[in-house]
């Protein structure tokens, strides 16, 4: 069963990623499957999904 855990930014970029890498860092027994990205109508990253089981 795949699962789905979504981002999305609200602050800064560098620190929407750092929140990204530290939750992928603190679930290490998960398996990431793929990462999808929205963006909004300027090209700037929203959110990002990641697929994981």
């Amino acid at each position: 069963m795949m699962k789905l855990f979504v981002f999305e930014c609200n602050n800064h970029i560098d620190e929407f990623i750092k929140d990204i890498n530290d939750w992928v860092n603190l679930h290490k027994e998960i398996t990431i499957v793929d990462y999808d990205f929205g963006y909004d109508n300027k090209g700037l990253l929203k959110t990002v999904v990641v697929k994981w089981k």
